[in-house]
């Protein structure tokens, strides 16, 4: 793979491990490329007080930073969050200095709010960070104005998605939308939309296939990304009928009424959702959350949300279990995906088993 590596920072200490992650990079049989070059990630190496953007140019550019401290932070989860938000990256790294002028610790996060604490070490970086440089997002959304109905018809999937969306939002695993305009200038939030296709970061979503309405062979009601799943307002505002997947363009084929959010698009999990409807019949709807259950089976790659990779994982350990069609499956360090015949199944078997807090796996 080809990347990048972009100093923000004039700290030595952090140079000299940045210098030390870059050797370790190169010896995995990584190409070094100039900043004019196009690049599969890049290395962005940040200030933790003053965190500074990379302006990638694409979507397909992950961009890894890497930062340090010298002092015990009260919250370090929250001030590597908001780093990671601030440099717009796809995962983050925070080495210690804390225990003296000896590296000890390293920390990571990702947007899936993954935190995960190891031993400092560059192969251990480079091991934790490959699964995101490697993996390859299926973000876009190709709009089709198609769908012609009664303003007032109801439509039963939708009603469903709104109740149970509340729900999911009563049993306490629905963070709030994270406020990008608290840390983001307004240039950056634009450019965030332009690359990524987002309004903003939420976690969580919800789908059940269509039965009912304009049939296709694969078709499915599911909630757009970056909204608030337990105040769902209706279709063509966070809820969309997905149709299909284009592969050689990489695109979602999504349905919307002819009046509609224009900045409105499906949820990041859209792909992983396709295809777990096209591997199993039976499955007639979808959950996903970050939170857990006990003795779950669970991947063993954290690629990031959205990449046909963490999709492809995902169906294959549904195929490992007794029952795809109705079962709990772990993303390590990440979450859950729930599957069912029906979304009303689905919550019978959650209620009173979901665990807030997700286990941080090696």
């Amino acid at each position: 793979m080809k990347y990048k590596i972009n100093k923000v920072s004039d700290c030595s200490d952090l140079l000299n491990i940045a210098d030390n992650l870059a050797e370790e990079i190169a010896r995995k049989g990584n190409e070094l490329v100039s900043q004019d070059s196009n690049s599969n990630f890049v290395l962005n190496i940040i200030d933790i007080e003053s965190p500074k953007a990379f302006r990638r140019k694409t979507q397909e550019e992950m961009v890894v930073s890497i930062t340090l401290i010298r002092e015990p932070v009260e919250d370090l989860k929250a001030l590597c969050y908001v780093a990671l938000v601030k440099s717009i990256s796809n995962m983050l790294f925070c080495i210690s200095l804390t225990g003296g002028n000896e590296l000890q610790k390293a920390y990571s996060i990702t947007p899936e709010v993954g935190f995960l604490e190891f031993k400092y070490d560059p192969s251990a970086i480079y091991t934790y960070m490959y699964p995101v440089i490697s993996s390859h997002f299926v973000l876009r959304n190709k709009l089709y104005d198609n769908l012609l109905f009664n303003s007032d018809e109801t439509i039963h999937e939708v009603e469903e998605l709104k109740a149970y969306g509340k729900e999911l939002g009563s049993l306490g695993v629905l963070p709030a939308p994270f406020p990008l305009a608290n840390f983001l200038e307004k240039d950056l939030i634009d450019q965030l939309y332009r690359l990524y296709q987002i309004k903003g970061l939420s976690y969580g979503n919800l789908s059940i296939r269509n039965v009912s309405y304009n049939l296709w062979n694969i078709s499915y009601w599911m909630t757009a990304r970056g909204v608030d799943k337990s105040n769902l307002k209706g279709f063509g505002k966070d809820i969309l009928l997905v149709k299909g997947f284009d592969k050689d363009n990489g695109e979602m084929q999504v349905s919307v009424p002819q009046v509609f959010d224009p900045r409105i698009r499906v949820s990041v999990d859209a792909i992983e959702h396709f295809m777990i409807y096209r591997e199993f019949p039976g499955v007639g709807a979808i959950v996903h959350v970050h939170a857990w259950i006990d003795d779950v089976m669970c991947t063993t790659q954290t690629y990031p949300c959205g990449t046909f990779e963490l999709a492809e994982n995902v169906v294959e350990l549904l195929k490992k279990t007794s029952s795809p069609e109705r079962t709990e499956v772990g993303l390590k360090n990440h979450g859950l995906t729930i599957t069912g015949p029906d979304i009303k199944d689905i919550f019978s078997r959650i209620r009173g088993r979901l665990k807030i807090k997700v286990p941080m796996l090696n």
